[in-house]
């Protein structure tokens, strides 16, 4: 037992002088270097990637920031609408909403009735309406009527025609013509065809017809007629107000002007 102890002692020293040899200050120094140089190239492009995230992040909030739809909300309008019979039209690219007798549609402070209407487009922005065509828009002072319709919610553009009234409560305005195109943006009316325009005393008729309702201005062409109590007349074209007296006449201008007689003077 001695004997074998004895010939194992000098094996241990020597695997430990062997060790200690081999793990030398200057060698544990290369090795360190050359350990560095081989994760070098793996965790440069780690690191990169890392930056390049990060980068996107921060482009990706600044985009945000900026973009006028940051922090802002989209708004929110809500359609109502009644008949007596719905249809629905499901076929791709071609989804629409039929209303069929005594059809009412609610948009915004728009109210909309007809015999027959059809909603169409993204949101049920398109409406065309058939039959018996009433648009009334209490805050606006407007009020239409008309046999056909068409009405496009995102520009608030309409066209109407056949037997179409307009009447412009605002400015005690009536408006009537065979058809006749309304913007409740900009408050312009387009009126053509046997057009004629009423207020108090004062009415104009004409072929076509530009109608401003925020200054009550107008614009007439196509053999314009107005008239005045007794006073009336004739021009090529006009423009003015809803008031004889401010009117301008251009073109061949024909007419008739009324005027007092005074008290004392002979005949």
């Amino acid at each position: 037992m001695n004997s074998y102890r004895a010939a194992m002692k000098p094996r241990r020293h020597s695997v430990v002088r062997v060790s200690s040899r081999r793990f030398r200050p200057g060698l544990f120094l290369w090795l360190l270097v050359l350990a560095l140089g081989i994760l070098s190239p793996i965790a440069h492009p780690l690191g990169a990637q890392e930056t390049r995230a990060a980068g996107a992040q921060d482009q990706s909030a600044q985009a945000k920031e900026g973009s006028p739809m940051a922090g802002t909300e989209e708004e929110v309008q809500t359609i109502t609408f009644s008949a007596d019979r719905m249809e629905s039209v499901i076929a791709k690219d071609r989804e629409k909403t039929l209303l069929i007798g005594a059809a009412v549609v609610n948009t915004d402070s728009m109210e909309i009735k007809a015999d027959w209407i059809e909603l169409s487009g993204e949101d049920y922005n398109n409406i065309i309406c058939k039959g018996n065509v009433i648009v009334y828009d209490e805050s606006e002072g407007f009020l239409l009527r008309a046999e056909a319709l068409e009405y496009a919610r995102d520009s608030e553009i309409g066209t109407a025609e056949t037997g179409v009234v307009l009447e412009d409560s605002k400015n005690d305005v009536l408006l009537k013509a065979d058809w006749l195109r309304f913007d409740q943006v900009q408050s312009l009316v387009d009126a053509r065809v046997g057009v004629h325009i009423l207020k108090e005393d004062f009415a104009v008729r004409a072929e076509f017809a530009l109608y401003n309702r925020v200054d009550e201005s107008l614009r007439l062409s196509g053999s314009p007629v107005a008239a005045s109590g007794a006073e009336r007349v004739e021009a090529d074209a006009m423009s003015g107000r809803t008031d004889l007296g401010s009117m301008e006449f251009s073109g061949r201008v024909s007419g008739t002007i009324s005027t007092k007689k005074k008290e004392g003077s002979s005949p």
